[in-house]
């Protein structure tokens, strides 16, 4: 199929109009004789097929079709022929030409001349799912969901890991059948067992996380409704690090940079996009039994002989909350985004329940006083602010606000508490280090499931956080790294096809302050830090000094996706 041809397939079926002259992609779905036709002229012995970031340089010239897919194309010089542009923003540089005519599919016109394009331009916001097999290039399932006629669906066997690797549970290894209609209202059941590496008697070696989910309504309007149960061990906070981060960490470095509890309940949800914007409203409630759980003593590669850091005294019993989440997302692409905003907001209330604080003991195990009652009537928030400014199409700039915290003026539960510090927010200070005294003293408890003394910490950390971080980011010169168009484009991009390394440098800023509202600990100082890193590829290594306190290092640090 031409590029001529799968133009006249959208002005046929309204989904995009051309737009010589106008760049704001539509976003009203991909129809499939549309997704067929991507597919096939990408797999056209004729077409030239790129992976990844794409430059043609100024003086160079690239004769007949071309298909880039999963990167950004920079046309200096001229491509002489049709551009499919999969997933990626196009950008024609003063002087580029592009003599036929351009789709983009899953991305935007960053910048082009009136007279740069020959041809037609359309622009389709929907990104596609695509994956290279057998020397081509097939669709993903999930990218076929708008197939019209009679389709059953799919189930399968998953067996994959759970949150992270951690001085709780060792690794959570999820197993089971997930099963998925067809169609673009699909149902979805999850039915997995959880098996804990790290065995430990006060609890079962198994859990399990049970979810059915059901999407209905037009691609436009998209609501959906669900019902789960679960059994499992959580991070009381989990945004600063991945999953992934946090699992190497602890396995190589012995190093947990989260704390946990156990929760065992079910819930139910509601959530609806919110029509003619990037806006998802959801609404869900949590019925749980909450328990605190001790360190126990996994394997890790090397330090595997010193102690685990303690966990934090955490109240114990039943809770039941109602939470709302609003979720803006306008990024031009979700994984490395370099234009767009973003808005991520919850509120979550306490609606009843009958949570105690364990008695800390002392050295005869005494207890020293009654479990504090904690009041299940709290109200917290957490807002994340994020916006990407592409500059130039080798610069651009970000910045991240968050604030988070009691909304009601008190102290929530432990589970809702936050800290600042570490290479997830502070780079440049310790781990923790904003904690509003938190880890001042450990306080020993006898966990009820064991009987015996277990060494805690306080509570988690402050009432309220405030964070910002500003980036600068632009590429380098490393051509062979980068994956930029050779001379010959039929031969692939960087050092072989598929992978695109990417070089980039970048500069950066981040500040915070915690308070406690709680008048027996101090509220945390507002810090700072700077910082510069190098990415290839998406990890990176980073270096932050603080520019306050009295431990002040440069701090070198590793990171396998970019820090926000």
């Amino acid at each position: 199929m031409t590029l001529r041809s799968l133009l006249s397939v959208i002005a046929i079926t309204a989904v995009a109009a051309p737009v010589a002259a106008v760049q704001e992609p539509t976003d009203v779905g991909l129809p499939p004789d549309l997704v067929e036709g991507v597919v096939a002229f990408l797999n056209d012995s004729t077409t030239t097929r790129l992976n990844g970031y794409t430059r043609i340089a100024p003086g160079q010239s690239v004769v007949g079709a071309v298909g880039v897919v999963g990167g950004d194309v920079e046309v200096a010089g001229t491509i002489d022929g049709d551009l499919l542009l999969v997933n990626g923003d196009l950008t024609v540089a003063p002087g580029g030409r592009i003599t036929g005519d351009v789709l983009i599919v899953g991305g935007r016109v960053i910048a082009a001349a009136d007279d740069a394009v020959g041809g037609e331009i359309q622009v389709h916001a929907d990104r596609l799912r695509l994956v290279a097999r057998r020397g081509g290039v097939e669709v993903t399932p999930t990218a076929t969901a708008n197939r019209q006629g009679l389709y059953i669906g799919g189930a399968r066997i998953t067996v994959r890991s759970g949150t992270n690797y951690n001085r709780v549970e060792g690794l959570p290894v999820l197993f089971g059948p997930v099963f998925r209609t067809s169609g673009p209202n699909p149902l979805r059941v999850d039915a997995l067992a959880i098996w804990r590496t790290e065995h430990d008697q006060t609890r079962d070696d198994l859990g399990f996380q049970v979810a059915v989910d059901q999407t209905f309504g037009p691609a436009t309007a998209r609501m959906g409704v669900g019902l789960g149960a679960f059994s499992r061990v959580a991070p009381i906070e989990s945004w600063g690090l991945t999953d992934l981060e946090a699992s190497l960490s602890s396995f190589f470095f012995h190093e947990d940079y989260r704390d946990y509890f156990e929760e065992r309940g079910w819930h139910a949800w509601a959530r609806a996009q919110i029509p003619g914007t990037a806006a998802e409203f959801q609404l869900e409630y949590r019925n749980r039994d909450l328990t605190a759980v001790p360190t126990g003593s996994p394997w890790t590669l090397r330090r595997n002989d010193r102690p685990w850091r303690a966990q934090p005294l955490v109240p114990e019993g039943d809770l039941q909350t109602l939470t709302a989440r609003l979720i803006w997302d306008e990024r031009n692409d979700a994984d490395d985004p370099t234009d767009g905003w973003y808005f991520s907001g919850r509120v979550t209330r306490g609606l009843a329940g009958s949570l105690l604080l364990p008695v800390p003991v002392d050295e005869f195990l005494e207890p020293s006083g009654d479990p504090t009652p904690v009041d299940a009537g709290f109200t917290t928030g957490f807002v994340e602010f994020r916006r990407y400014a592409r500059l130039s199409p080798d610069h651009d700039l970000s910045l991240r606000l968050i604030a988070a915290g009691s909304l009601d003026g008190d102290l929530q539960p432990a589970f809702y508490q936050h800290t600042l510090g570490g290479e997830g927010s502070l780079p440049g200070y310790r781990l923790f280090e904003l904690d509003c005294g938190a880890r001042s003293s450990l306080l020993p408890y006898v966990h009820r499931g064991t009987g015996e003394p277990e060494p805690a910490y306080g509570r988690y950390g402050c009432s309220r956080i405030a964070h910002f971080q500003l980036q600068y980011r632009g590429r380098l010169p490393i051509d062979a790294l980068r994956g930029d168009a050779g001379p010959n484009l039929s031969e692939g991009s960087g050092w072989f096809d598929g992978v695109d390394l990417d070089p980039r440098w970048l500069l950066f800023f981040d500040a915070g302050r915690a308070w406690s509202q709680d008048g027996d600990f101090a509220d945390e100082p507002s810090v700072a830090d700077i910082g510069a890193g190098i990415t290839i590829g998406g990890v990176g290594a980073y270096w932050a000094y603080p520019l306050s306190g009295d431990h002040r290092r440069v701090n070198f640090f590793l990171r396998l996706q970019r820090r926000f």
